[in-house]
């Protein structure tokens, strides 16, 4: 059992904002400490260029393939800043990478920085040397919010060199800080795009949000209890998982108290946008047929549309519907990293499929705040003696909880789905009768008003309920979860089988894969569903 409750602490719930520095240049470099001194006047100036944050800390990251030369001099002097961080992409495999330094004392300054390295990424193996570094220096500048490039100015000598990356980031509209290694005091700005505080400033809303703390502290203890149960029934020792598990579980409860928050909001704007614009019908049919002499009435007509341009406009302004899709997205990614923590999988590159490209882009706030969140979640080096334990308690935490979401969102979509369709129906039946009783003029003249009015407003409200099915897609979301149901089910049964931790290992990547790939399809879908007036 975990020693105590989860203490309640807004700042660990708090994503840091990360300004990520890519570093290209000679390996052979004269005149080190005129460039030390040019390299730090440089990271001051970068720094100076953040927005003002509320909320937000700000830190460094410098990503590099810790290469000889100008990455490791620039790697030393970012790392001597409080608070930055280093993410390192090699071009090739750790030992074969060693051996084109030259020295013993390159080894272990290369061994040195490893150790301080908060994320690690291979790349896949190229036939040639020369297209392995040219791939990860592609990979630094599509990677790096800024480019810092120590370079002589002249032409590429080889495949992969300094001055193919600057004509790549140049080519990218990459920020790119020049230093000029023959006149170290001389350094070139290229802006490019420049540094986009659109997703600085989307992140630092977000941790600017407010949520009810007595809300916060009940669905925090409820999900302890539920994972200290399961991990008990596994046999894993919770004090093991236990800051993995208070760390991404207050993000998750956090982003997902969020997104149901705006998720709410945007639906009853929604609804009631609908509403109002049957009520205008309504509305303006009684004042034809049963009050003609009164015009006046159809003012309130007007205010109900002015109604609805005011609800659309609040809902754009305080942007409900991305909100509700990004907090999603977020408390998605948090829920999974929790998982792939505890089993050790680096799951820090987020790019969707072509597919289904419109769902998000790289560069989209979401991605950056997610990969700082990874990059200082707690380590967890997990015992390969616990991997029988391990597997069960994320078959059961995570897949079989997924399983049963799932099944209970497919059965509720449907019976939403099936109850309006059959509303629709019955009201396009009654508008047939009252249609027909008008026609045959049955009756005192205000009935036969009377069903006029009625075939008047019966296809309004049909039409309404059609709109909402049709805009919620309740039918889709149904069968969607029902596929979620079958692909969950075979992917558990397959890990449950596993009888090595290697093929555990890639069911569970598949797993992961297949519920991001889900999100992904629903933000396709839904992130075009924005408000409009009726």
């Amino acid at each position: 059992m975990w020693g105590k409750r989860f203490q309640l602490d807004r700042f660990e719930q708090v994503i840091s904002a990360r300004i990520v520095i890519g570093v290209t240049g000679h390996r052979e470099l004269e005149k080190q400490p005129a460039l030390t001194e040019a390299i730090r006047s440089v990271v001051q100036s970068i720094k100076q260029v953040v927005p003002p944050m509320r909320s937000t800390p700000v830190g460094l990251c410098v990503l590099s393939p810790l290469a000889e030369g100008a990455d490791r001099l620039v790697v030393r002097e970012i790392l001597k800043i409080p608070e930055s961080t280093l993410e390192v992409v090699l071009p090739m495999e750790k030992d074969d990478y060693m051996q084109d330094f030259e020295t013993s004392e390159s080894k272990k300054e290369f061994e040195r920085l490893l150790s301080q390295v908060r994320s690690i990424r291979t790349l896949t193996a190229k036939a040639e040397r020369t297209e392995a570094y040219e791939q990860v220096g592609r990979y630094v500048v599509d990677q790096c919010d800024v480019l810092i490039a120590l370079w002589n100015g002249k032409p590429a000598t080889g495949q992969g060199g300094t001055a193919e990356m600057v004509k790549y980031a140049r080519d990218t509209k990459c920020p790119l800080i020049w230093i000029h290694t023959d006149k170290p005091g001389q350094v070139t700005l290229e802006p490019g795009r420049g540094l986009n505080p659109g997703p600085l400033r989307s992140l630092d809303e977000y941790n600017s949000e407010q949520v009810n703390a007595t809300n916060f502290a009940n669905q925090l203890e409820e999900m302890r209890q539920f994972f200290v149960g399961i991990s008990e029934s596994a046999k894993l020792p919770s004090d093991r998982l236990q800051a993995t598990l208070e760390y991404c579980l207050r993000h998750y409860v956090r982003a997902d108290i969020l997104a149901l928050r705006y998720q709410h909001l945007y639906y009853r704007a929604d609804s009631v946008v609908y509403v109002l614009a049957l009520a205008a019908v309504v509305i303006a049919a009684s004042q034809i047929l049963f009050l003609p002499q009164r015009p006046i009435i159809l003012t309130s007509e007007v205010l109900l549309m002015l109604a609805v341009l005011a609800i659309v406009s609040i809902s754009r302004w305080r942007r409900w519907h991305d909100k509700w899709l990004d907090y999603r997205f977020l408390a998605e990614r948090f829920r999974s990293a929790l998982f792939m923590a505890l089993a050790n999988i680096d799951v820090s590159t987020l790019r969707p499929p072509r597919h289904l490209s419109l769902a998000y882009s790289p560069k989209d706030w979401m991605v950056p705040a997610f990969l700082s969140f990874w990059g200082r979640r707690p380590r967890l080096e997990m015992n390969l003696s616990t991997f029988q334990r391990l597997k069960c308690f994320i078959c059961e935490a995570w897949i079989e909880e997924q399983i049963s979401y799932h099944d209970g969102t497919r059965k509720r979509h449907y019976r939403r789905h099936h109850r309006m369709a059959i509303a629709s129906y019955v009201l396009f039946g009654l508008t047939i009768c009252a249609v027909l009783l008008h026609i045959s003029n049955l009756g005192p003249d205000l009935l036969g008003i009377f069903f006029a009015f009625m075939a008047i407003v019966l296809p309004a409200i049909a039409a309404t309920i059609t709109a909402i099915r049709m805009h919620r897609d309740y039918l889709r979301n149904s069968m969607r979860s029902a596929e979620m149901v079958r692909h969950l089910t075979e992917l558990k049964d397959r890990m449950m089988l596993s009888q090595d931790y290697n093929s555990f290992l890639e069911s569970l990547k598949e797993a992961e894969e297949t519920m991001l790939h889900e999100n992904e399809d629903w933000r396709v879908v839904v992130r075009f569903h924005t408000p409009e007036p009726v």
